[in-house]
């Protein structure tokens, strides 16, 4: 188990995986805003762009640091440093989203409704329950709540094709709808799938890392 090993290593180690944690939390935070500006129509007074900022600064410090770590121990923690430096940048890419998803509320600020937003709206509850499941994981180690996000976002990711293939086949939607419905849906299913990345450190050995458990 990859991120058990980091929490028992070096100083270093164990500031850059706690670095990570507060880079999970933020990206947590930056979803839940973006995500509730445009399918809740919540006003958010918190400066996305602002965090965006320091979720990479947050990044490129813990590359430093594994940067560090390794010219300090050469050999040392090798596999796991690869890992964080690859688990940082999915958060990021996660803030990314985030912020795609304001941004398009900027593009878009008429109320949601109907059916497909139904869909949104249920997504929007199964990332947040992923979300959390993932910083437990990742803060006790559970390859047990890992394997759960797992399985939850391969089923989801159906979910979202077999909503995308439906929403192609609509005669009544309007364009714009359309063009937003998908955008929605695509950012959940990408948020699902770094998180699952996330996840997959730890059960899986850093050759399969995003990728499903062997039997």
């Amino acid at each position: 188990m990859i991120i058990d090993d980091l929490w028992q290593t070096s100083r270093i180690m164990k500031l850059a995986t706690k670095e990570v944690v507060d880079m999970l939390l933020l990206a947590q935070h930056m979803f839940i805003d973006g995500i509730s500006v445009i399918v809740d129509q919540k006003s958010v007074k918190e400066d996305i762009y602002q965090r965006d900022r320091e979720l990479n600064a947050k990044q490129i410090d813990v590359r430093k640091k594994m940067l560090e770590h390794l010219a300090l121990n050469p050999g040392k923690d090798l596999v796991a440093s690869l890992v964080l430096i690859i688990i940082v940048t999915d958060i990021e890419r996660i803030g990314d989203y985030a912020k795609n998803l304001m941004e398009l509320a900027y593009l878009y600020s008429e109320p949601l409704k109907g059916e497909y937003i139904d869909f949104i709206q249920e997504g929007k509850e199964k990332t947040l329950k992923m979300f959390e499941n993932t910083i437990q994981s990742y803060v006790k180690c559970d390859p047990d709540i890992a394997k759960g996000i797992m399985e939850e976002q391969a089923l989801f990711a159906t979910e979202c094709q077999e909503m995308l293939e439906k929403m192609i086949q609509d005669g009544d939607i309007t364009v714009k709808e359309g063009i937003i419905y998908a955008l929605l849906i695509r950012y959940l299913k990408r948020v699902g799938a770094h998180l699952k990345n996330i996840a997959s450190s730890i059960v899986n050995p850093f050759h399969r890392l995003g990728y499903k458990p062997e039997e």
